[in-house]
């Protein structure tokens, strides 16, 4: 079995010895988390087709299924197909794409299953990329036509059951909405037109040891090792929503001579139109984390910011409200992220109050203004995304249920939506039309919780501005909200086709 089990570069060369007796090669290509009944018949009629079957595999760091997957590590995965005797080959890919694969084998007939013979079913939207690089090798592409499993759904049933609590919910989700309409409807958010406003920060990840305690005085003592730098705040909010939209719009504040303009350049997507306030005197702001990794466990040992001052003066915010203004009403949402860290003034929120665009806005609380930036700065909103903390503070209420806290806040805001982000509780949703919901978690093995509220106003938003019901918008922000606590801070924004898998994977 393990004699099967080649390289990708070993395989071109045990190839070329085939193809010279004139022997047919044919390639099959996926994950193949579970072994079913379904792979084990497409590797037959595969097989039908040539006289060597090579099957390549996806690697672990390239299954983009959401958090838990693969269920079965690539060792366990390549063992099993290499254990069937119509595979004579299998080759780990070394990308997160099988054009890679199919470069190296040259396949006369790449198999795949009838799922993806309309290209329109293929989420990554590849298969087209893939027939294309197998003819330019000579090759064609053929779709097996038998009884097909779904590798999730049994995942789901057999080897990860999922929680009671998450199975009802699906279960009204699934009453409600196909897999097909959640996805057209996902889809739909490209025509949505937003701006995003709210402050740009730079988040900076110190890696460090931890020495021990000071042998001089009291305090403790670590060794650095090595950073990492991440778009934060509106930054990475504008990311998020540029994998979902066509036309996306940031207004926020950047220091003139911020030492990290050319790396907000570089990774703040080249779809979004950054509409930036130069501050002569103020840099962007700068948030250090110094942190202890223990394997993929973060421990956060100390934080500082480099300001936390009013960023705005007079000129700036004059530039804001002109923009405002000027072009406020052409968008179909605006995003407020209010971070509490300058960008926003009593001038900027009221130019904001008076826009007619669908407005949705989260005002955050940190260490740096914590009781000072709260909801009710705002006179109105059309959603609202806030923390338990945050939402309880507003409402000067520790006690009550949210049910009151979020109709006090909802009456003060004239606001019809809320949602409240509970960490491992999940969502708590309100509406004034009397719909509540607790959404659950959807992971709770959570690698860094930075961000995760961002990326779920970000969806939640979207989602709502197109009139998605509350409960189906809360429900793909809670999708994107999981996704983000499986990676450490803001490494990535929210992928779409990894977010798309991940509801098709829980829904089916």
């Amino acid at each position: 079995m393990h004699n099967k089990i080649i390289s990708l570069e070993e395989i071109e060369k045990i190839l070329q010895s085939h193809k010279k007796k004139g022997e047919k090669i044919v390639q099959c290509h996926g994950v193949f988390d579970l072994l079913h009944p379904g792979h084990i018949r497409h590797f037959k009629e595969a097989k039908k087709k040539g006289d060597k079957l090579v099957v390549s595999v996806t690697p672990d760091k390239f299954v983009n299924k959401g958090p838990g997957r693969p269920a079965f590590n690539e060792k366990l995965r390549l063992e099993s197909i290499a254990a069937l005797s119509s595979v004579d080959y299998v080759v780990m890919n070394t990308s997160k794409e099988a054009m890679n694969a199919i470069k190296a084998i040259k396949p006369d007939y790449y198999v795949k299953g009838k799922e993806y013979e309309d290209a329109k079913n293929d989420i990554t939207g590849k298969i087209i990329e893939e027939e294309r690089e197998v003819k330019i090798n000579g090759g064609q592409i053929y779709f097996t036509d038998d009884i097909v499993f779904s590798s999730s759904s049994l995942i789901n049933k057999y080897v990860e059951p999922i929680s009671d609590e998450i199975k009802l919910f699906i279960q009204k989700i699934n009453k409600k909405y196909s897999i097909d309409q959640i996805i057209q409807k996902i889809n739909d958010l490209s025509k949505l037109k937003v701006l995003v406003i709210g402050d740009a920060i730079i988040d900076e990840y110190q890696y460090v040891e931890l020495l021990g305690q000071s042998g001089k005085g009291q305090h403790l003592v670590a060794s650095y090792e090595e950073k990492e730098d991440f778009l934060g705040g509106s930054l990475i909010i504008a990311n998020h929503i540029s994998e979902f939209c066509d036309n996306v719009t940031l207004l926020t504040s950047i220091g003139k001579n911020c030492p990290n303009k050319t790396f907000i350049k570089q990774k703040l997507d080249k779809k979004v139109d950054l509409q930036a306030v130069f501050h002569e005197n103020h840099s962007t702001l700068l948030k250090k984390r110094y942190i202890l990794k223990d394997g993929k466990t973060l421990n956060k040992l100390f934080e500082t910011y480099s300001s936390n001052k009013n960023l705005l003066g007079e000129f700036e915010t004059n530039q804001i409200i002109s923009y405002l203004q000027t072009k406020g009403n052409c968008f179909d949402l605006i995003l407020v992220c209010d971070f509490g860290n300058g960008f926003t003034n009593k001038k900027i929120i009221n130019a904001i109050s008076k826009l007619n665009s669908y407005l949705a806005i989260n005002t955050q609380i940190n260490s740096g203004n914590r009781g000072f930036n709260v909801i009710s700065h705002y006179k109105k909103a059309d959603f609202i995304s806030l923390n338990e903390p945050e939402i309880r503070l507003a409402a000067h209420d520790r006690h009550s249920n949210l049910s009151e806290i979020s109709l006090k806040i909802a009456n003060k805001m004239n606001c019809s939506n809320i949602c409240v982000t509970r960490g491992v509780k999940g969502i708590y949703c309100f509406s004034t039309n009397g719909i509540t919901e607790n959404i659950p978690a959807f992971v709770t093995n959570v690698i860094d919780r930075v961000g995760a509220g961002d990326s779920f106003l970000a969806i939640a938003s979207l989602c709502m501005a197109k009139k998605y019901p509350l409960i189906l918008s809360a429900f793909l922000g809670s999708i994107a909200s999981a996704l983000n606590v499986q990676i450490v801070g803001n490494k990535s924004c929210t992928d779409k086709i990894s977010f798309v898998k991940f509801v098709t994977r829980l829904l089916k």
